[in-house]
């Protein structure tokens, strides 16, 4: 499940993109199918030990897949290139195209202007600091590049707030809610030129509210074990992809944000 729109982001191989806030690599995962350099963050052990196992589950499945199987042909997207650094034997194996990394996106451990691209799914909401996290991730991307940031709407907010006191009360969870306008000012503020912004998730958003309907924790009641069902069928059908897409008019999930840094 993507909440970020791969296509606008004008990804091209070898690019080398930032994931802050990587949760269990979803949107990293993407990043190596389409030929890019992922660096996943998190502050999520857990999280960042599922994600290091699913990149390079996918990293030795495309390497097995090179020339007659060769497992140390370059990965998908960096053929014929070189790293830095990296020994010019022919029969020594390229590095993953990828580094899962345990970070605060307050306080990136990155030089300025390091990456092509940044990802932001989801995070914001639940840091301390948004404007210093929206400080760290424009100061970290390259002049002219992207940065996609994606936070939960406001309606879907406000709604699960009332539905449920452990909502935002739970540790690690929500801390604020964003308005589209406080999104892109957050943004603006930071040197970044907002260019563009869509809705995700609508069915998502049914999937929370029943959850603090019959308890946030309760993943085994039977209504929230049938509504995750019902997404995980989503995911496979075209007709309910598409029902989906339709719904983000009206009550998406999340918010996406893509802004140019200038």
């Amino acid at each position: 499940m993507l909440t970020v729109d791969f296509e606008r982001l004008a990804l091209r191989p070898g690019m080398t993109v930032l994931d802050a806030g990587c949760g269990q690599g979803r949107h990293s995962l993407e990043l190596l199918r389409r030929g890019c350099h992922a660096l996943a963050l998190d502050l999520s052990l857990a999280d960042l030990k599922y994600t290091r196992f699913l990149l390079s589950s996918i990293h030795r499945e495309e390497a097995s897949s090179g020339p007659e199987g060769d497992e140390t042909s370059p990965p998908h997207g960096t053929a014929g290139a070189t790293p830095p650094g990296h020994p010019t034997a022919p029969d020594a194996p390229f590095p993953p195209p990828f580094l899962v990394l345990r970070g605060n996106a307050q306080t990136l451990p990155f030089r300025t202007a390091s990456f092509d691209r940044v990802l932001c799914s989801e995070v914001l909401e639940h840091v301390d600091d948004p404007r210093r996290a929206a400080a760290e991730l424009a100061r970290v991307l390259k002049p002219g590049g992207v940065l996609a940031a994606s936070v939960p709407t406001p309606a879907t907010e406000w709604l699960y707030r009332f539905s449920s006191d452990d909502y935002f009360n739970t540790p690690g969870g929500h801390v604020r809610i964003f308005s589209m306008g406080g999104l892109r000012n957050l943004l603006s503020g930071q040197g970044l030129e907002v260019m563009d912004l869509h809705f995700e998730h609508a069915f998502h958003s049914i999937y929370w509210w029943v959850r603090c309907v019959f308890g946030l924790h309760a993943e085994n009641h039977p209504a929230i074990r049938h509504c995750k069902k019902i997404l995980t069928h989503v995911m496979f059908s075209p007709a309910l992809s598409q029902a989906e897409r339709c719904a983000n008019w009206v009550f998406p999930k999340s918010m996406v944000l893509y802004a140019r840094r200038v």
